[in-house]
């Protein structure tokens, strides 16, 4: 598929056409005229002359005039012809209305063969009425069409909001803004909607609140400004989620921990500072700039997907590869070691600790809580579960993220042990279950059993603790 995929971007266009007018428009992706060239004449799987005929108005590409010619007759494109056209037109009626004789005068002009006398005797004589309303024309003409290049950008694709690609952006200046600490968050949205086919919300009356974003069924939705900021904010959430998935080789494990704590902050924390400081600035700066460009460009793109199947079609797969992209980070996210293999690994904390309840009961009573068998059994398990972790090859961002919930759940339950152990009162019960997931297994020596049972159980607790030690450690040299 080289010939529809973009080397720099790698984006997969369903048609070579849109590939050539991605290469021609797209700012990250633009190249000369001479490399466009290159690329789709050395594939055999294109033909160049399917660039030849493009009709003015909708840039479609046809691969012979006459399919333009029928394109032009049973399309809008035949009522709202460009000044382009109308210039090619008006060049063919004047060389139609010039005489055999004029031809050839103007031919040995354009080879440099006569004076400047003999060009103002040319000139009289073709200055008739007709050649002149012509000409006229066609420099009216010229005037419209470099009004239109100048003032109507025409693009083949616009993201619908919530859909935009953040692989436009080259994987350096993604480690750019993922590196940049709190600052992410406004460089990300700032570089997502500079970007032409992203330019997808406006304001359809500048003086009101409400704005319109262009949706994924190529219709306009309906936000007040409150609403349009948060979706904006959770969009930019979004986008860093989006780039630390793709830039997950370029980082160590201990780097996306740290970027990855960092988008939490930014969600969890300022989401009001951004908004009121920096957010909103942006947004109205847009509107003040962009607002009618980006209402008229939005609105003939909804009509052209109406038209135009192939700019429809077009659409709904960059949604798709969007999608796909989405769905890629979520499953990034989620954690793909569990718990059991952890408990297979180093054992389960329910068994190990139930099976030492009274002992370490015992020593929470006569020891200060940090220096106890429990409050060390849990440090020292998070130290091994992190470094497992930090070790693995086939961990996700979702693992290494994880690493951090679960700690904290740890010392929340620590703090919660420990003031109970503070609380009590001469030799009360000291109860170690909080929850389901932190409740010990009991294991009750029955009264009939004589001290060698008893022997037999606390040798086999000792050896149940040495062989967690030994795998421990065999695990961790193996990795």
């Amino acid at each position: 598929m080289a010939d529809r995929t973009c080397p720099k971007c790698l984006h997969v266009y369903r048609y070579p056409n849109m590939l050539k007018h991605h290469f021609e428009n797209t700012y990250h992706c633009k190249q000369t005229k001479e490399y466009i060239t290159d690329f789709f004449i050395t594939n055999k799987n294109i033909n160049v002359t399917e660039y030849i005929y493009q009709c003015a108005k909708c840039v479609k590409v046809f691969n012979n005039i006459k399919s333009l010619n029928r394109h032009l007759k049973e399309t809008l494109c035949s009522k709202n012809q460009t000044a382009s056209t109308q210039a090619i037109q008006a060049t063919s009626s004047i060389l139609e209305a010039l005489t055999p004789e004029q031809l050839k005068q103007i031919s040995k002009i354009i080879n440099k063969k006569l004076t400047k006398s003999e060009i103002s005797n040319i000139s009289n004589i073709a200055n008739t009425d007709n050649t002149t309303n012509t000409t006229n024309n066609m420099i009216n003409s010229n005037n419209v069409t470099n009004n239109t290049i100048n003032n109507n950008t025409i693009i083949q694709h616009i993201n619908p909001f919530g859909f935009e690609d953040v692989r436009t952006i080259p994987i350096s200046e993604m480690k750019m803004i993922l590196n940049s600490g709190t600052e992410a968050g406004i460089h990300i949205i700032k570089t997502i909607y500079n970007k032409i086919e992203n330019k997808n919300f406006y304001k359809p009356n500048i003086s009101r609140s409400e704005i319109a974003c262009l949706n994924n069924e190529f219709k306009l939705t309906i936000y007040k400004g409150k609403e349009f900021c948060d979706a904006l904010f959770d969009r930019c959430i979004a986008f860093l989620h989006h780039m630390l998935f793709l830039c997950k080789q370029e980082f160590t494990k201990n780097s996306i921990k740290y970027i990855y704590d960092n988008i939490e902050y930014i969600e969890t924390t300022m989401r009001t500072e951004i908004y009121d400081k920096k957010l909103q600035n942006i947004i109205e700066t847009e509107f003040r700039n962009n607002n009618i460009d980006t209402k008229d460009r939005i609105k003939n793109f909804i009509k052209q997907t109406k038209i135009e199947t192939d700019i429809k079609d077009n659409s709904i797969l960059q949604i798709k590869n969007t999608l796909e992209l989405k769905e890629e980070t979520n499953n990034e996210l989620k954690k793909s070691i569990k718990n059991e293999e952890i408990n297979k690994l180093f054992g389960d904390p329910k068994v190990i600790l139930g099976l030492k309840k009274e002992e370490i009961i015992l020593n929470l009573r006569i020891s200060r809580f940090e220096e106890s068998m429990f409050y060390n059994f849990w440090k020292d398990r998070i130290k091994i579960i992190k470094n497992y972790i930090m070790t693995h090859k086939k961990s996700t961002i979702g693992d290494i993220i994880n690493l951090t919930k679960e700690e904290s759940k740890i010392n929340a339950m620590l703090d919660i042990i420990k003031t109970r152990v503070e609380n009590i009162r001469g030799y009360e019960y000291i109860d170690l279950n909080i929850n389901e997931e932190f409740k010990l297994n009991d294991f009750e020596i029955q009264d009939e059993y004589d001290d060698d049972d008893v022997y037999d159980i606390n040798n086999n607790i000792s050896r149940h603790t040495d062989l967690l030690e030994l795998n421990t450690f065999e695990n961790l040299v193996s990795m």
